[in-house]
């Protein structure tokens, strides 16, 4: 049986949640702190690690070959909300695979088994294609105008409040809806949870972005507002279909 240990935020929820997702997978470890990872996992030997980062960005690229060293795992399942282009091609292919999460149990379980397989077949390293340089973004000047709400030339004039309303659900409660069972097959809370928490981390990536100038500030500082205004919206939904579906919190 394959030997699987977990960091995240949420993976002990949804562990928690649903234990049968990974029925056929040992799980040795599971917890959301590195420093205890570090410590412990390597005791477990693990075949293979699952990483949740909600923003990979920040996360310094030596961090994963490390755990994996350390633990003596042969393959570890990354998964993150947003990360730039340049950092995911940091990543060596044949030992990390990338997946844009939050996913649940069940995928991850048909990757870990992937994973295996590809360890047993060894596949041949493909050189991955270098994507041709984008034209540089002209550099906003005096003669440029900051993007603001209701502006011409804005995407929207939807009125979102100066200041976001704080997230009401935490990575494990999302965790635990990314999991559970609906009352009927269409898995709304499953797919809302998997929004919630994508808007979530945009939040806070956009909070983070480079600013070459103060209308780049203005600019991300309008894609924080506003996505923090969707993230509360869908958190209405989200909470209205949990009542619905007297889902347990």
């Amino acid at each position: 049986m394959v030997k699987l240990a977990l960091l995240g935020e949420s993976y002990p929820a949804q562990l928690r949640e649903n234990p049968q997702a990974l029925r056929d997978v040992e799980v040795v470890w599971s917890g959301n702190s590195v420093e205890a990872f570090r410590e412990e996992v390597p005791r477990a030997r693990p075949d293979v690690l699952a990483l949740d980062f909600l923003e990979l960005n920040g996360v310094q690229t030596g961090v994963v070959p490390a755990l994996l060293e350390d633990s003596g795992a042969r393959h570890a399942i990354v998964t993150y909300r947003f990360a730039r282009r340049g950092v995911l091609q940091q990543y060596p292919a044949g030992k990390v695979r990338l997946l844009q999460g939050p996913i649940s149990l069940s995928l991850l379980r048909a990757h870990v088994h992937l994973a295996v397989l590809d360890d047993m077949l060894q596949p041949q390293p493909v050189k991955a294609m270098v994507p041709a340089a984008a034209p540089a973004a002209p550099t906003a000047s005096a003669s440029t105008p900051a993007l603001q709400p209701g502006a011409p030339g804005a995407v929207s004039t939807v009125t979102v409040p100066a200041t976001p309303k704080a997230p009401l659900y935490s990575p494990e409660q999302l965790g635990v809806l990314l999991e559970v069972s609906s009352a009927v097959q269409c898995e709304c809370p499953n797919h809302l949870s998997q929004i919630v928490s994508s808007l979530q981390a945009f939040e806070e990536y956009s909070k983070h972005c480079e600013n070459r100038n103060e209308a780049d500030r203005q600019v991300h500082a309008l894609l924080y507002r506003y996505t923090a205004a969707a993230r509360a919206v869908m958190e209405e939904a989200l909470t209205a279909l949990v009542k619905h579906e007297n889902i347990k919190l």
